[in-house]
């Protein structure tokens, strides 16, 4: 059942999210977004400890902002926004910042969490950079960053039409439809420790719910199915409903 409930959760945040032609936000450091917030992508070995310390914010205003919850684990590649204007740790007592976005009956777990060091949980998730293959090969035209007002949640890379597309890893796919809006033929995969990968604007899907893919095993060909301008993937990386910068888990090219 909890399988079930992430996967509906990462498919409504699919449906959310989309192709669009706007100035995307480079994934490297932080990027201001306002005069009062700084959008940051999470890099290897970063905490939200050590976050909150480099932009002097303490890491529960931090976790409440972007509704990380205990342990507060952070993933490689996720995007955070980060109020610059936040109180500092030392302006509030620990046990005011936590009656700030902690339900009574749960202050006591998060106490014990705190202790036990659990706010120092690493970016992780299992696949580091270079543990993914690229699905096509071609240039990537639109990143992973805000565009405009709104967020792309993925990568765009172009490729003529029915071009093979290739599982990135070995997994599952537990999505082969076209049922979102604007994504078009989608295919969504699930991996080892809660990651899923996803393939749209496909031409045609040549898998099926269920069915047990291996890594580089096509299981679609490119096409423009959807709300897409031209012939291209539009590839996303998720750890559970959190969408990450998938090029922080490709190969370098």
């Amino acid at each position: 059942m909890a399988v079930v409930i992430r996967l509906l959760c990462f498919v409504l945040l699919l449906s959310l999210a989309g192709c669009y032609s706007t100035k995307h936000v480079t994934h490297k450091g932080a990027s201001k977004v306002s005069k009062k917030a700084v959008v940051y992508f999470v890099r290897p070995s970063d905490t939200l400890y050590s976050i909150g310390k480099r932009f002097g914010v303490d890491y529960h205003l931090i976790a409440k902002r972007n509704y990380i919850r205990k342990p507060y684990r952070i993933y490689l590649g996720q995007r955070l926004t980060i109020d610059r204007w936040a109180p500092r740790p030392r302006m509030f007592s620990s046990a005011r910042i936590k009656r700030a976005y902690t339900p009574p009956a749960k202050k006591r777990a998060v106490k014990k969490s705190v202790r036990n060091g659990s706010h120092k949980s690493k970016a992780g998730g299992g696949y580091a950079k270079g543990k993914l293959l690229w699905p096509v090969r071609g240039k990537v035209t639109s990143r992973f960053g805000r565009r405009g007002s709104r967020m792309h949640d993925g990568i765009d890379i172009p490729a003529k039409e029915g071009t093979p597309v290739r599982a990135a890893a070995s997994g599952e796919v537990v999505y082969s439809d076209q049922r979102l809006s604007g994504y078009g033929k989608l295919v969504i995969i699930r991996h080892g420790r809660n990651l899923f990968t996803a393939y749209a604007h496909n031409q045609r899907n040549l898998v099926k719910k269920g069915a047990k893919v291996k890594a580089g095993e096509t299981i679609a060909r490119v096409g423009r199915t959807g709300r897409a301008s031209g012939s291209h993937l539009h590839f996303e990386v998720r750890q559970g409903s959190t969408p990450v910068d998938p090029l922080a888990y490709l190969p370098r090219r």
